[in-house]
């Protein structure tokens, strides 16, 4: 089996490929990576899942063995958390032990380097090389028994954050504090139940569902689209409240439930917010966006004299942009944002909270700023489909679907396509299909994007089309 790191980590089913050999197998190889660059420290956490825990001990056993001192994580923390902690502890990098969004048979390993973001593709890729070098000279694996290790003092367990107190400084709560919002929160039985309600509830009428820890995520999807979020949305219309938050399983990604139950998808929730920080807040630069999020960014980026910045998919490129290119704000359409100045890593919480300053600023829904932003820059529609595919299928069918779209290029209409990660093809009205592989899930993803609610039901079964004479499988 090998072990791959996609866009966010290495991710396998519990007891299949996700085992405890191979979890002290892939620590044992970011041990020596983590001597390579002379590291003293690192951030070890976990989620809620089966085992997480466990595993994570697991992980700093074999990390503490290599003469590396672990501050581990005394309970569950949201991948967020992980990131400020490696800052706040000036860490080398840091590990969580989470499937983020995945279903609950998956658990992960996250690697962060020591800006609290993803690892970088060069930093994983010098990862598996060792993990094959390992495997190849059949090396030992080293480990110390946890509690040996903690009483050496290599292991060093916390239960205190100063995530709180940092995160106040960046958003308004007295602003929210004086709307006195009504607000319902599904956080999915994941890490986010324990960090975002000692925010926000005692300053506005705060209802939390699915708040206790199940490993099972009450056999939910723990990713906030739309169609995980019904309960939320009962919720909501049944309490008349202002607005539903969510987070994933990690705390990584965020999802809205407006007061009329409609759910808002990411692509508006980053347009608002980035132009609420240049209109209200007065922030003046670039936005950064992954090549399958909304172009409405650019439209208002290009309205105040700025720039979008369009990256590969991976909050990485995101993160890393927002430090190098002079963006004030940076997200992609999975739901993943972050500001400049806060980390290289997304943060629901963050998003969660800002998006409650932004409407109490207003005092309008998140339907009706939408709107707002449609009659000021004009409106644009998205989509993403899903389709599973087979493992033999995994590797081809990019190949497939560039080989028909080039043929068929002037058949199709196809004003430009662009390879920058994955196939996405630019029509003459302005409409984009982007075709791309998940690096999270064994998915094939198609992103629409049309500036019409009627254009966008015509784009997806002109995509669908191309996808099944390119050779495509059945959606989900």
């Amino acid at each position: 089996m090998q072990i791959k790191f996609g866009t966010s980590g290495w991710r396998g089913i519990i007891a299949d490929d996700f085992t405890f050999e191979n979890v002290r197998l892939a620590s044992t190889a970011i041990a020596n990576y983590l001597k390579e660059i002379d590291a003293k420290s690192i951030v070890v956490g976990y989620d809620t899942r089966f085992m997480s825990e466990d595993f994570a001990k697991s992980v700093a056993s074999v990390i503490a063995a290599h003469g590396i001192n672990v501050h581990f994580s005394q309970y569950d923390i949201p991948t967020p958390v992980v990131a400020f902690e490696i800052l706040d502890k000036k860490a080398s990098g840091g590990i969580n032990i989470t499937a983020s969004h995945n279903d609950y048979m998956y658990n992960g390993l996250k690697f962060s380097n020591k800006t609290g973001g993803p690892a970088l593709p060069e930093e994983t890729k010098r990862i598996e090389e060792i993990i094959n070098q390992i495997k190849e000279n059949k090396e030992k694996i080293l480990s110390i028994e946890f509690n040996e290790a903690v009483s050496k003092g290599i292991i060093s367990i916390f239960d205190k954050t100063n995530y709180f107190e940092n995160l106040k400084k960046l958003v308004d709560f007295e602003k929210i504090k004086e709307r006195h919002l009504k607000v319902v929160y599904e956080p999915f039985f994941g890490t986010g139940r324990r960090f975002l309600p000692p925010l926000v509830k005692d300053i506005t009428d705060f209802e939390m569902i699915h708040g206790e820890r199940d490993p099972l995520f009450g056999k939910l999807h723990p990713e906030p689209i739309e169609e995980n979020l019904k309960q939320l949305k009962e919720a909501v219309l049944n309490q008349r409240a202002n607005v539903g938050l969510s987070t994933d399983g990690d705390a990584d990604r965020f999802g809205f439930i407006d007061s009329d139950g409609s759910f808002i998808s990411p692509n508006i929730i980053l347009s608002i917010i980035y132009y609420y920080l240049l209109d209200v807040r007065q922030l003046k630069g670039n936005v950064v966006r992954t090549i399958s999020t909304t172009t409405l960014l650019d439209r208002i980026a290009k309205a105040y004299g700025f720039e979008a910045i369009v990256t590969p998919v991976g909050f990485k490129y995101i993160g890393e942009a927002l430090f190098e290119k002079r963006a004030i704000f940076g997200g992609e359409e999975s739901g993943g944002a972050s500001i400049q100045g806060w980390l290289q890593e997304k943060d629901g919480i963050f998003v969660n909270t800002l998006v409650l300053e932004i409407i109490s600023h207003y005092k309008k829904s998140l339907r009706e700023l939408r709107n707002k932003l449609f009659e000021k820059f004009g409106a644009v529609y998205n989509k993403r489909i899903d389709f599973s595919f087979s493992k033999e299928l995994q590797g081809k069918i990019m190949n497939l679907l560039k080989s028909y779209i080039l043929q068929n290029k002037d058949f199709l209409s196809i004003k430009n396509i662009n390879e920058l990660d994955g196939l996405q093809i630019s029509l003459e009205d302005g409409s984009t299909i982007l075709f791309r592989l998940s690096g999270t899930e064994p998915k094939t993803r198609i992103y629409l994007e049309a500036y019409s609610e009627e254009k966008l039901d015509e784009l997806s079964n002109f995509a669908i089309q191309i996808f099944n004479k390119a050779g495509g499988l059945s959606e989900n």
